[in-house]
């Protein structure tokens, strides 16, 4: 065989397509015809010399990427595993070992070289990299697999001319698992530096600390990092690699747009921030935030820094800007319109429907009285200095612990009070009452003696207004537990608060003033004129339009229709429409379409498209890829426009940003690496969320410190029954009976999934037929709503 050219001779039929190849010696084994076909029993021998050769000792299970190139015969003598591959993306033929293989699909650090060039294919294809990079993710985890090298993937940068960590689940006799008493050693050696250094016990549910952990694991005799090398080299590190793993959401910017999410934060210490995000359908990013310790807080310094975030992201990738309902937010984002006429300004749909709550509890005198008197119960009973012998008397009311606090509170406190009634009716009659209420209560703040107790608990007045007040609260309450979630929802916000009126409206049958008012209160903070967006959502909204939905009875009386023919819907879809497209003809054609659209027309009228529209297993963007190729500008502009977030709170609950950033001072950190440090920490957390295992996995909503007070934490878990289980009385029974009620309850909760995104308009009108206060429930009985006078005041209790 000649040196000078061993392909003329033995590689006839493999089609090079004019490359240039490496010089291969005498004595190597090229490509055959027949050696193109990846053979399993080839690669079983293949991978057992590899544990014996160059590839790193047992490192034999570096095989993962073997299935993106063809394998051709082995090459020379070594027992490195050298072969001639033929790469299945760039479709270039090189010769070498599986180290070559990685380094060509996955790179290397730069100015370091492995004498084969990264891939073409995969440079330009993002998706290609990311699946490439988790197919090695995947083996590097595996809890058989004992790497003994450094992996690329455990580095700062994702990069390494180390080599692959991935080998065979080989352990020889020194490898073998710990001792029970190393392993206890080790154990303690973690709680005692995780209690000096005050670190929360709840960073061991992280997904990033078992992935600290198993890359330690991994690394025999590794050394921790020097604090200079920290904050320097490995911060940047983290920085750039945090970054490309955003690069997945900033990929979709262009196609579905982005809103620029601005949410105010307040600790127990009154130290506030303003964070920055990125927000679409896709991902959050955080951007940046505004430390009001630093700079005051007004009308001026909001605008800086939503033009920055608006420069970060690409005035062309907005279409909104969401923030509170403040006076100064409202400001800043009407001289943003300003300068980009295209954005929109948009209100917080959690904070509206809280202002919405609390100006109609303000509104009703009796609503106030009756909550205030609802907490104060529960209060006495929990801070009660007797209150473990009376839960262990009445283990019922040990649910009361779940009790919440902020925008839930109502709500729970009400739900749970009127569920324990009869337990708290028993104990206050009971012999031992007089003996606890001759004890002090531990919070000073109760309002409530013993006696003001028993005489509320025993009161009819005082149960029939809390079921009329669930009958005001509920439907507010469910609105905001479904604009609290992620998920394309903006198209069904403007028919839910219709929907959220009518179940209020029928619930205070008889009671028309206090309707009234509710409604007057509603529309003072939200009416559909005001969120045009919102309305071309629900207008591009495919279910809407289906003759089976229009069928089924609304709350309230009112006649379902389709958006076309909402007068309000439909002029706020064509503000948007004129808003979003400022020429004239692209605005005009994306017009014409949407009435074909409107008159299912074209592809519209197809039998797939309508049974899509009405299935709760493709949502609005999917339908649209589907359905929408025929109307290409005005598919883009529903892309753009159904993606986007409505609320600030499901963002982002930066739980201990706080602390974080003010450590980080303290530790004398300059403003840049304070910022990088903030920018890391809340997008890992970021990215962590948008993790199925965040909601339903091992790591559910790791980042809420269970180390809180349990009436915290035990609401957070509470409200997870979004509406599933709203009105289900066999929960709480089921863990009324059980020995240990709350602990029980929190069982159940943690056991029910949260509500589908998707779910059915009729299951919730049905829902809501058998609802405690719904239509026909008690809450619209005449014997709970003749308890008020025509200006809503209650008789005699209140």
């Amino acid at each position: 065989m000649s040196c000078s050219s061993p392909f003329d001779e033995e590689h006839t039929g493999v089609n090079d397509g004019g490359m240039e190849f490496p010089a291969i010696a005498d004595g190597h084994f090229v490509f055959e015809k027949d050696s193109l076909i990846y053979n399993e029993e080839d690669q079983v021998q293949d991978e057992l010399e590899v544990q014996l050769g160059e590839e790193g000792q047992y490192d034999v299970s570096a095989t993962v990427l073997w299935k993106h190139v063809i394998k051709g015969k082995k090459c020379g003598n070594a027992h490195g595993g050298s072969h001639v591959f033929k790469c299945k993306h760039c479709l270039k033929i090189y010769h070498g070992t599986y180290t070559r293989v990685y380094a060509h699909l996955m790179g290397h650090k730069k100015g370091e070289s492995k004498g084969i060039g990264y891939c073409s294919v995969v440079r330009a294809d993002k998706n290609l990299q990311m699946q490439i990079k988790r197919e090695v993710e995947q083996v590097e985890r595996s809890p058989n697999i004992v790497p003994l090298k450094k992996s690329k993937l455990n580095t700062n940068s994702g990069m390494t001319s180390q080599g692959p960590s991935v080998a065979l689940s080989y352990v020889g006799p020194l490898d073998k698992d710990y001792s029970t008493q190393d392993s206890d050693d080790v154990d303690s050696k973690v709680i005692r530096c995780l209690c000096a250094n005050g670190i929360p016990l709840s960073v061991l549910r992280s997904p990033y600390w078992e992935e600290m952990v198993s890359a330690i694991g991994k690394e025999l005799g590794y050394k921790s990092p020097s604090y200079e090398r920290a904050q320097t080299i490995l911060l940047e590190n983290e920085m750039d690699r945090v970054e490309r793993e955003l690069d997945d959401f900033k990929q979709k910017w262009p196609q579905y747009g982005v809103s620029v999410v601005s949410n105010g934060w307040t600790d127990g210490k009154n130290q506030s921030l303003i964070n920055f995000l990125a927000s679409n359908q896709f991902g959050s990013i955080f951007l940046h935030a505004l430390d009001l310790l630093l700079v005051r807080k007004s009308q001026k310094s909001i605008y800086d820094y939503m033009l920055e975030a608006i420069e970060k992201v690409g005035s062309y990738n907005i279409i909104q800007l969401i923030t509170d309902n403040a006076a100064d937010c409202r400001a800043s984002s009407e001289e943003v319109a300003k300068t980009y006429p295209h954005i929109f300004w948009t209100p917080c749909m959690v904070h509206t429907l809280n202002l919405i709550l609390e100006d109609s509890i303000n509104a009703l005198p009796w609503l106030e009285q009756t909550y205030t008197t609802a907490k104060g119960i529960v209060k006495y009973i929990l801070y009660h200095s007797q209150a473990v012998e009376i839960c262990q008397s009445y283990p019922k009311l040990e649910l009361l612990k779940v009790a919440a606090r902020g925008c839930a509170s109502h709500y729970i406190t009400l739900h749970l009070l009127l569920h324990v009634r009869e337990a708290l009716r028993a104990a206050v009659i009971s012999d031992q009452w007089e003996r606890w209420a001759g004890f002090p209560n531990l919070d000073e703040k109760a309002k409530l003696s013993g006696d003001n107790v028993k005489a509320a608990v025993m009161s009819d007045n005082f149960w029939e207004a809390v079921l009329l007040a669930l009958s005001i609260i509920k439907p507010i309450y469910k609105m905001i537990k479904f604009t609290d979630q992620d998920g394309p929802l903006i198209g069904e916000v403007c028919e839910r608060m219709d929907n959220m009126l009518g179940e209020i409206k029928d619930n205070l049958r008889g009671q028309e003033d206090t309707f009234m008012l509710v409604r007057e209160k509603v529309f003072l903070r939200w009416n559909k004129a005001s969120v045009p967006l919102q309305c071309l959502a629900c207008a591009l909204t495919p279910k809407y339009y289906d003759e089976e939905y229009l069928q089924i009875p609304a709350p309230g009386g009112r006649k379902r229709c389709t958006p076309d023919q909402d007068d309000d819907i439909f002029d706020g879809a064509m503000t948007a429409i004129l808003k979003m497209h400022p020429h004239d003809d692209l605005a005009d054609t994306v017009r014409v379409q949407f009435l074909s659209f409107v008159e299912k027309k074209g592809k519209f009228s197809s039998a797939t498209a309508k049974r899509d529209a009405r299935n709760p297993k493709i949502n609005v963007l999917q339908w649209w890829k589907f359905h929408g190729g025929d109307t290409k500008e005005l598919r883009d502009m529903a892309f753009r426009v159904l993606a986007q977030s409505i609320s600030t709170s499901s963002i982002e609950r930066p739980w201990s940003t706080y602390s974080y950033i003010y450590n980080a001072k303290c530790n004398r950190l300059n403003p840049s690496r304070t910022d990088d440090l903030m920018y890391i920490h809340s997008n890992l957390r970021l990215l962590s969320r948008f993790n199925s295992n965040y909601k339903y996995g091992p790591y559910r909503k790791w980042d809420v410190n269970p180390e809180l007070p349990l009436v915290d934490e035990s609401a957070l878990q509470w409200e997870d029954l979004c509406f599933i289980g709203l009105d289900d009385d066999s929960l709480l029974k089921q863990a009324a009976h059980s020995s240990n009620p709350i602990q029980e309850l929190l069982r159940i909760i943690e056991d029910v999934p949260s509500s589908s995104n998707q779910c059915g308009e009729q299951d919730l009108i049905i829902s809501s037929m058998h609802a405690s206060g719904g239509r026909g429930g008690r809450g619209g009985q005449a014997g709970a709503s003749g308890r008020l006078d025509p200006k809503g005041k209650t008789k005699k209790f209140l």
